[in-house]
């Protein structure tokens, strides 16, 4: 009887513990290998100032990685959300301007047993 009890345990022990990894690991590996195309093609290419050079268009931005979350995030999570910040890429203040360089993508999501994930990523339009 004490072996069938332990048993049990261990398999509701191993089911808990994929079930967390397979969440966890299949987020990470959405958040960090995120295409830049995405990115790429929210650059504004038309009337590019010179001294200020290229910038994001923040509503295709946005649209863009919701919905690429919007596909992919439903496998891991029914709970999740994004965040923008939008910043000065010299001294990281936010930016208010429509001509921003530089973003900050924050995911979080709820995982099995009231685990919570949560990433930050930083992308910069710079020049080479």
């Amino acid at each position: 009887m004490i072996a069938a009890i332990l048993s049990f345990f261990v398999a509701f022990l191993s089911f808990n513990f994929f079930m967390l990894s397979y969440q966890t690991n299949g987020i990470n590996r959405l958040v960090t290998s995120m295409p830049l195309s995405l990115f790429e093609t929210a650059i504004e290419m038309l009337d590019i100032d010179d001294s200020e050079g290229p910038h994001f268009n923040k509503e295709e931005l946005e649209s863009n990685l919701t919905s690429f979350f919007d596909y992919h995030l439903p496998r891991y999570t029914d709970h999740y959300s994004l965040d923008y910040y939008y910043y000065n890429i010299a001294d990281h203040s936010i930016d208010m301007d429509d001509e921003c360089q530089a973003v900050e993508v924050k995911v979080e999501a709820d995982l099995f047993l009231f685990k919570h994930y949560k990433k930050t990523m930083d992308y910069e339009i710079r020049s080479n």
